[in-house]
């Protein structure tokens, strides 16, 4: 039983990861009704940003505050120069776009800063929490990050719902004609979506570094997990993109500690396979038309 416990607060923190990471993917989703394969490749560019900033002052802070900066700017360029001139063919050309630009990424990151892995030092303390007389596997790095996920999650729940902003956001991306002839500015929308996506994979590439090394193919298979829990959460809910994200990392913790790590990886794809057979919406997605 206590092994148990030890591997649902071990997989809390990666969860949170995880779920910023598929909040990234349904961001452009909502926006542009893509998905974006890229946006591993951008969070990990964006935090060799961090690390070359944070080796030079020293600042963990200043660090996060680049990164941000870079995802959103990285994510318009890519908007620019990549998705917007295949936006508009079918989804095989966007999808192939969107790898290309990961390997492009990838490529670039190992010529700047070598292929060697590195390590990010974490802002605050990364070993477990001492209490009731044991070292419980959650530490005060692991509270940071879960904290940073739910303040974004709530900050982008109140923006999508609360704000003209993320109302036409929605709308552009639902009915682009219709929010164009109700003077919604939809390049504009689509733009921000990217840009907003970037920030937030950035956030979670910073988050997640300190946990293992970085290295330009280091997280590859954050992707898997991500966009695992952004399908069967449903690829335009927030919500399910946090509870599946968070509901992965627990279940990657639990297969890696009652067998091998490497079967981590097979029981994600099994699970969403599953779902595209059974719920292929997701589970708290929405099919057909919706009130903005």
């Amino acid at each position: 039983m206590t092994n148990f416990i030890d591997y649902l607060l071990g997989g809390f923190s990666n969860g949170a990861v995880i779920a910023l990471m598929a909040l990234a993917l349904v961001l452009v989703w909502r926006s542009t009704r893509m998905v974006n394969f890229a946006q591993v490749g951008q969070a990990m560019f964006t935090t060799y940003v961090a690390l070359t900033i944070q080796q030079s002052t020293g600042n963990w802070l200043l660090a996060l505050v680049v990164a941000i900066g870079a995802g959103a700017i990285l994510g318009v360029i890519v908007f620019f120069l990549v998705i917007r001139p295949v936006k508009n063919s079918d989804s095989t050309g966007a999808i192939i776009a969107t790898f290309g630009v990961l390997i492009a990424l990838q490529a670039g990151a190992g010529m700047i800063w070598g292929g060697d892995p590195q390590g990010f030092i974490p802002p605050v303390d990364n070993a477990g929490l001492e209490f009731a007389g044991r070292i419980w596997p959650i530490s005060p790095y692991d509270i940071l990050v879960l904290s940073a996920t739910a303040a974004l999650v709530i900050g982008l729940t109140l923006l999508f719902t609360k704000t003209s902003l993320g109302l036409s956001m929605r709308a552009s991306a639902f009915n682009p004609e219709v929010a164009r002839l109700s003077g919604v500015r939809v390049n504009r929308m689509l733009i921000s979506g990217w840009a907003i996506a970037g920030a937030t994979g950035a956030i979670g590439g910073v988050l997640i570094a300190p946990a293992s090394t970085i290295s330009p193919n280091s997280f590859d298979i954050l992707l898997v997990f991500a966009f695992t829990a952004a399908v069967i959460g449903g690829l335009d809910s927030l919500i399910g993109a946090v509870t599946f994200g968070i509901g992965t990392g627990l279940v990657i913790s639990l297969v890696s500690g009652y067998s091998d790590s490497g079967n981590a990886a097979i029981v994600a794809l099994v699970l969403l396979a599953l779902n595209l057979l059974l719920k292929p919406d997701g589970v708290f997605g929405h099919h057909g038309a919706r009130s903005v």
